[in-house]
C-alpha cells in the first residue's frame, strides 16, 4: 500500500483507518493464521511513522531515491525496475545498517555499488555489504587515485579484500561516461580521466540520473574546486532532486554550482548533532533562497523521493 497524495500529513487518515481494522479484526483475519495477521498489522502500523509530501505520482512509481539514515556518512539507493544502484554505504559499523534497509526494500541484487571516495563515512559499511551471502553484486565502481593519494587506512583494505573475495572488478569512473538500466541513464560527471587532486574529497563520483523528465544529482564530497570543473564541462546540470555534497559543508555547494543544478527538492544526509556544524547555515539559506525544499537524515530519518518520470512524491520516516 502505497500513499501519494500530495503534500499532506497521512497520520490522522491512517488513524481511522487502523481503528475500522481493528474493530472488524476478527472478521477480516478468518483463515489467516496469528503470524499473518500480525505481520500485515505491523506493516500498518509502521506507516504512521512516515508522512507524504509533493506531487502525487501516478501509478507505480519507476524511479525511486533512497537516502539511508547513516548518521554522520552517506547511503544512498537508486532504483528503478529491477535495478539498483548503492552508494556509499555510511561508516564503520553501518553496514548492517544498509543491509537491513535493503531487504526491507525487497533488494536482493545490486546491479551497481559504488563507493564515491575512500574516506570511512561513505565506505565504512561497504565491505560488510559486499560479504552479505543474501547480495549479489554485477560491478563495483570507485575512483583511482595517485600512487601519494591511496589510503592505506584498514577500512580502504577490508573493502578491497571484499571486492577480491567476491570475485569483482573495479570499475573506474571516467567523465562523461554513461551507463543505461532499465529506462535510466546514469552519466558520470566527475572525476576526469588520470584526474589528480591533493584532497580525497576531490576524487570523489559525482552523478546524474535522468528517467524521462526528472533527474538526480549526487555530489560525493566535491569542493568548489571539482563543481568550477564540471561546470567548464558545458554537461547539462540541472536535477529536479540534489544529494547535497559534504552533509552540507560549506567546502562545496557553491553558488555557481547550485544555480546550474537548480533543484527542487535537496537531501542533506547528516547525523545529529555533530562535530563538524553540518549542515553549515549558508548552505541551507542558499538552498532556501532558491524555494528548494530541503530534508535532512538527522531531522527526517531515512528519506524516499519516488517518480513516474513526471511527478516527485517525497516519503520521510519522522
Amino acid at each position: 500500500m502505497t500513499f501519494t497524495t500530495g503534500k499532506k500529513h497521512i497520520r490522522s487518515f491512517i488513524s481511522i483507518l487502523l481503528s475500522v481494522i481493528i474493530i472488524t479484526s476478527s472478521a477480516m483475519f478468518t483463515g489467516c493464521s496469528d503470524d499473518e495477521a500480525n505481520e500485515w498489522l505491523n506493516e500498518i502500523f509502521g506507516m504512521l511513522d512516515y508522512e507524504v509530501f509533493g506531487d502525487t505520482v501516478e501509478g507505480d512509481a519507476k524511479l525511486k531515491m533512497h537516502v539511508i539514515d547513516v548518521g554522520q556518512g552517506d547511503s544512498v539507493l537508486i532504483q528503478c525496475g529491477e535495478s539498483n544502484v548503492l552508494i556509499d554505504c555510511g561508516e564503520n559499523g553501518m553496514g548492517k545498517t544498509v543491509l537491513d534497509y535493503l531487504r526491507r526494500a525487497g533488494v536482493s541484487h545490486l546491479d551497481w555499488i559504488i563507493g564515491t571516495h575512500p574516506h570511512s563515512d561513505h565506505i565504512g559499511g561497504m565491505d560488510t555489504v559486499i560479504k552479505s551471502k543474501d547480495l549479489s553484486i554485477d560491478h563495483v565502481m570507485m575512483p583511482q587515485t595517485t600512487k601519494e593519494m591511496t589510503p592505506t587506512t584498514m577500512t580502504y583494505t577490508e573493502v578491497l579484500t571484499a571486492i577480491k573475495k567476491k570475485n569483482l572488478k573495479i570499475t573506474r569512473p571516467v567523465s562523461g561516461t554513461e551507463y543505461d538500466f532499465d529506462g535510466v541513464t546514469m552519466l558520470v560527471l566527475s572525476p576526469a580521466k588520470s584526474a589528480k587532486y591533493e584532497d580525497l574529497n576531490d576524487y570523489s563520483i559525482v552523478l546524474k540520473f535522468t528517467y524521462k523528465n526528472v533527474s538526480i544529482l549526487t555530489g560525493g564530497d566535491a569542493s568548489k574546486n571539482v563543481e568550477q570543473q564540471i561546470i567548464s564541462r558545458d554537461y547539462d546540470l540541472s536535477a529536479d532532486i540534489y544529494k547535497v555534497s559534504h552533509h552540507g559543508g560549506r567546502d562545496g555547494n557553491s553558488q555557481a554550482f547550485l544555480d546550474e543544478i537548480n533543484p527542487k527538492y535537496a537531501a542533506i544526509s547528516v547525523g545529529a548533532d555533530n562535530k563538524y556544524g553540518h549542515p553549515k547555515s549558508e548552505i541551507l539559506k542558499r538552498l532556501n533562497k532558491m524555494n528548494c525544499e530541503v530534508y535532512r537524515t538527522d531531522l527526517d530519518g531515512d528519506i524516499i523521493f519516488e517518480s513516474d518520470g513526471k511527478n516527485i512524491s517525497v516519503i520521510v520516516a519522522k
